[in-house]
């Protein structure tokens, strides 16, 4: 399973990222993990969108969804006959400005209770702690596993959901120059500590602002976990 970070940047696009989108591939199953602002420019570069198979949606917030909007058309007008699954908590559909008509293209679906099969992959969501309705989602492709977290502050859900994931792909968005609310948001610390109880193999953080110091938060995140931390940046591509 080959992850692809599309963009990264938390809140608004900064001038180098778009906002979060992560490409996953696996025997040529292509699942995008969120469509933030921004993300539809630089997934052309790694993917054809009308070759995406499945989306899952963190959460209404724009700089998780608002690029399905353009997705949406593009597949549209290049005569993409399938309708794209987007899997997203309750309500999320209405939130996105989608013009009338595009529930032909895009097949709102709601999370699944458990387990599910997406193609060849595995995947499972947690109901997460944000300002509004958000989840976390983990991947598997055979012994390979990812477990993103969305936007979340700390809580036992995303914890239970990444023990012993391979890759843990986690938001630091309450960064040490920019904190944010607890409630809503991890530090790179707590990142840290998230990776270290739930056992995770390789934390990956993302969704810094474009404002925060990006060393600043790797020094943090690695002073309180002993295994491998990467900084996510468009482009950076990891196996699971």
């Amino acid at each position: 399973m080959i992850l692809t970070v599309v963009g990264c940047a938390g809140s608004v696009p900064g001038p180098e990222a778009a906002c979060s989108c992560y490409l996953l591939e696996h025997d040529g199953f292509r699942l995008l993990l969120d469509a933030g602002t921004g993300a539809l420019g630089p997934l052309q570069r790694f993917a054809d969108p009308c070759a995406i198979d499945a989306v899952v949606i963190s959460h209404r917030h724009r700089d998780h969804c608002s690029d399905l909007v353009p997705l949406a058309y593009l597949r549209d007008r290049r005569g993409a006959t399938a309708r794209l699954p987007v899997i997203a908590p309750a309500g999320t559909g209405a939130h996105v400005a989608a013009p009338p008509g595009y529930g032909r293209i895009l097949d709102w679906q709601a999370p699944p209770a458990g387990p599910s099969g997406l193609g060849p992959l595995t995947i499972e969501t947690a109901p997460v702690r944000h300002s509004v309705p958000a989840q976390a989602v983990r991947v598997t492709a055979g012994s390979a596993s990812l477990t993103y977290s969305g936007d979340s502050g700390e809580c036992a859900e995303l914890l239970e959901l990444a023990r012993g994931t391979d890759v843990l792909l986690c938001e630091a968005a309450a960064a040490v120059e920019t904190p944010g609310s607890a409630a809503a948001h991890l530090t790179p610390a707590q990142a840290a500590r998230l990776a270290r109880e739930a056992g995770a193999a390789h934390l990956v953080l993302t969704h810094l602002r474009p404002w925060a110091d990006p060393m600043a938060a790797l020094r943090e995140a690695r002073a309180s976990y002993r295994g491998p931390v990467t900084l996510a940046t468009p482009g950076l591509r990891l196996i699971a």
